[in-house]
């Protein structure tokens, strides 16, 4: 509607100035982070330590993988091509494809509500990968839709997947892997999953325009959902499933030094 309004500069205006309360909590937070004391120690033998513990579980390493490849099937067709829908196939304006990424905020705080009043299912990562598969298959959603509503209702189905998904994830992590490895583990996750989406990007206009916008995201959320789905079956993904307990720390060697002592 602002872009409608006022126009795209005044949108983007605005949404710069929204970051000003992130540096206000950031700067609150600063206090905590002068107090942290952290294990001395590389950063090479940090992330290497990180490395291994990751190679030596499946549950991690998979869906490592699984997201890698999923995310570039189908994140930059979603991304790149759901407003050139709206606005050529659909003959949409800007507020139109508000709507329907305003949908897709709908259903993901929806779903986390419900979830934090239900809690976490006994048996998740089996549910985890259901979501994500469902997710990924409601981007075809995207390349099927002949109306606006219809966008909307795939863009709530995916967020509130997709976020039924990721807390379960990060739950997963935290009751699985020791607090001291828990950092290097998640910036690995993030490295390794969003590795390709340059390449996601990059490959959209080209294959979309060889075979059309709508079937690159059909064909991007089916096969997608494939690959998510056969991560679940690998040996030993659902190893720690409806396990709570959470890890014993990693004694670090003897020798070990903590930062700000003599």
């Amino acid at each position: 509607m602002l872009i409608d309004g006022v126009g795209v500069g005044w949108a983007f205006a605005l949404n710069a100035a929204t970051f000003a309360v992130s540096a206000a909590a950031l700067l609150a937070m600063a206090p905590i982070a002068r107090t942290a004391r952290a294990v001395g120690g590389s950063m090479g033998g940090d992330i290497l330590a990180g490395f291994a513990y990751i190679r030596r579980h499946v549950w991690l390493w998979g869906t490592f993988a699984s997201a890698a490849v999923a995310y570039l099937l189908f994140m930059g067709p979603a991304e790149v091509l759901l407003p050139f829908v709206v606005k050529n196939s659909l003959h949409g304006s800007a507020s139109d494809l508000g709507l329907v990424f305003a949908a897709g905020g709908v259903g993901s705080v929806a779903c986390a509500v419900l979830i934090g009043q239900r809690g976490i299912p006994r048996r998740d990562i089996t549910f985890m990968y259901a979501a994500w598969t469902l997710a990924t298959v409601a981007i075809a959603g995207y390349g099927l839709a002949s109306a606006v509503w219809q966008l909307m209702l795939a863009s709530l189905a995916f967020n509130a997947l997709e976020t039924a998904g990721t807390i379960v994830w990060a739950t997963a992590k935290q009751r699985h892997v020791p607090p001291e490895l828990l950092g290097r583990v998640s910036s690995l996750d993030w490295l390794i999953s969003i590795g390709l989406l340059p390449l996601s990007f990059a490959l959209t206009g080209p294959v979309s325009g060889a075979i059309g916008a709508q079937t690159t995201l059909i064909a991007g959320g089916v096969i997608g959902a494939g690959v998510t789905l056969a991560a679940l079956l690998l040996p030993g993904m659902r190893s720690v499933e409806g396990r709570h307990d959470v890890p014993p720390p990693v004694r670090p060697p003897t020798t070990t030094v903590l930062r700000g002592t003599a």
